[in-house]
């Protein structure tokens, strides 16, 4: 696993309008999270050997022109944006409690996003002659395509990952995406929840590397424990040889790379009062997990790096925290743990 080498990652997913909390607008949605957190921490550490593209499809509308105005401020290309000019980009609402844990209202029916690869090969194109090193998507990636764009884009990830591309997988499961309305009763939700776990599978088996959450994984295979996931993943499922980055929470964060020891790297430790919005946690912590091991190739340090990324982002309103309060890398990231 050498993302070092690589000068080309494409995130691809869905990004929305934010209504945050506070009553304030932006734009989130986890792989751009994910997108976003990485090209700010490499500008911010002045590090320009690495292009940040995102893939995505968005509408005419004041929102969308919007979108790609901040992904040029953001320094990421939009050469896999694809416009549909009868569609919107989707929007969220999001509400917290008190310990900044969140929920959300949607409107993403018109979502351009969900038509993608309907209108266009650029992103097929790109993978199978490898134009780009690495690929990230996520679970949410998945589950707004219609099955044959689904099957399209995992056969496209074969050939691939084939040709000696890289894929970064996240696994964010958000059950309502994959609800139809013949989803009725206890049959046909179960039929459903297999189709769930074997698309899960299929992506899996094809990632290097997995940013894992663990309740999403008790969900989606029934899992129970850090330690059953990585048996599902390692040893019941012999053929996926993904580097498994398990998030859970403020609990440590286990790193395990098939047949070696699991690492284990606890959490930044933040106050409870100091939590405002927990909305990309997950997702900052794979940008900068992402940004740090492409300079130092070091799964430890990058994980403790991510940790204090998180850290902060879950302090501040919003999927995208004001970028000048990130935190630089140290030389070496364990001396930054309490």
């Amino acid at each position: 696993m050498m993302l070092s080498q690589c000068k080309r990652i494409v995130f691809f997913g869905e990004c929305m309008v934010e209504h945050r909390a506070d009553n304030s607008c932006g734009f989130g949605g986890d792989t751009y999270n994910a997108a976003w957190y990485l090209s700010q921490i490499l500008r911010y550490h002045a590090v320009d050997n690495v292009q940040v593209f995102y893939a995505s499809a968005i509408g005419r509308e004041p929102a969308s022109l919007q979108f790609k105005a901040h992904m040029k401020s953001a320094n990421i290309v939009d050469d896999f944006i694809v416009t549909q000019p009868t569609k919107l980009m989707g929007q969220y609402w999001v509400y917290h409690d008190q310990n900044g844990e969140r929920q959300f209202r949607f409107a993403r029916c018109e979502s351009a996003a969900k038509t993608y690869f309907e209108c266009n090969e650029q992103l097929t194109k790109a993978l199978l002659t490898n134009q780009v090193d690495v690929i990230y998507l996520s679970g949410i990636s998945l589950a707004i395509l219609n099955d044959a764009q689904r099957t399209h884009l995992l056969n496209t990830l074969a050939v691939f990952k084939f040709g000696g591309g890289q894929i970064l997988f996240d696994n964010n499961y958000r059950p309502s995406l994959w609800m139809t309305k013949d989803n009725v009763n206890e049959e046909s939700r179960g039929l459903q929840q297999s189709k769930v776990t074997a698309v899960y599978l299929a992506a899996m088996r094809l990632a290097d590397i997995a940013f894992l959450t663990d309740e999403d994984e008790f969900a989606v295979y029934g899992t129970d424990s850090c330690t059953d996931i990585i048996h599902y993943h390692h040893e019941q499922h012999c053929d996926i040889n993904a580097t498994l980055v398990i998030r859970r929470g403020s609990a440590p964060c286990v790193v395990k790379v098939k047949h070696q020891v699991a690492l284990k790297i606890e959490a930044q430790r933040i106050e409870s009062n100091a939590i405002v919005d927990t909305c990309a946690a997950g997702d900052s912590f794979a940008g900068a997990f992402l940004a740090h091991f492409l300079e130092h190739n070091n799964l430890e340090h990058a994980t403790h790096y991510a940790h204090r990324v998180a850290a902060c982002v879950i302090q501040y309103h919003g999927a995208l925290m004001p970028h000048h309060f990130l935190p630089k890398f140290v030389s070496q990231e364990y001396l930054s743990e309490p």
